[in-house]
């Protein structure tokens, strides 16, 4: 019987039960290297499954979500510290930003960084004053300031913009010789004192009260750069 199902398969009257050798005879592979392949594959698939539904996922109690430092720093390609972030020179509280150093592109294109904690050397501060005042400051590539954005003790702010001469416009609360919660007046001022335009407070008998003003000054003034 066993001869006949063979010739059969040889002649392909029947599709055959296992695999054929080079001479025709049966080869069968053994069941038990099967199972065994069949069975640690389970068990791999199983456990890898397992331990991935217990893996500390960014909410999960187990994961690390602070990090604590007392400054972080950020490099350019050849280990210039070219972003810090901490207390500087000044005891100002920020985030800032210098010269890239080597790295292509930018105004500063190839002078070499210099330490951020110096406040003459930061391109870019974003972060809290030493008296923890919020402050906003750019410089230009010269170093020196173009924009500064300043809070007051009260919460009231300030925006000054500048050239590579001096202090151009202001805008925002002019504080007095004394700062303090009286200081009222807000103002958009053009420097050096060629336009004035705000609000000025006016306190009558325990009342405050506000009047708008308007200052012109039509005197020439030469351009501090223009040459004679």
């Amino acid at each position: 019987m066993v001869e006949r199902v063979i010739r059969a398969e040889r002649d392909g009257l029947v599709r055959p039960r296992f695999p054929q050798g080079k001479y025709g005879k049966v080869v069968r592979e053994p069941m038990m290297k099967y199972l065994i392949t069949t069975t640690v594959a389970l068990i791999a698939g199983f456990v890898g499954g397992l331990l991935g539904a217990r893996a500390p996922r960014s909410g999960d109690p187990g994961t690390k979500e602070v990090i604590r430092a007392r400054s972080f720093e950020v490099v350019n390609e050849v280990g210039q510290v070219i972003s810090y972030w901490g207390v500087d020179e000044g005891d100002n509280l920020v985030l800032t930003f210098g010269s890239r150093g080597p790295s292509k592109g930018g105004a500063l294109h190839g002078r070499p960084p210099l330490d951020l904690k110096n406040r003459e050397n930061q391109l870019t501060a974003l972060g809290l004053q030493g008296n923890d005042m919020p402050m906003l400051k750019m410089s230009g590539a010269d170093g020196k300031t173009r924009v500064r954005l300043l809070l007051s003790y009260d919460g009231k702010p300030t925006l000054s913009m500048e050239d590579e001469t001096g202090p151009r416009v202001s805008l925002g609360i002019e504080q007095s010789d004394t700062p303090g919660p009286n200081d009222h007046d807000w103002t958009l001022v053009f420097g050096p004192e060629r336009a004035r335009i705000g609000m000025f407070a006016e306190k009558i008998k325990g009342q405050w009260y506000y009047r708008g003003g308007l200052l012109v000054n039509r005197d020439a003034m030469k351009y501090p750069n223009e040459q004679p």
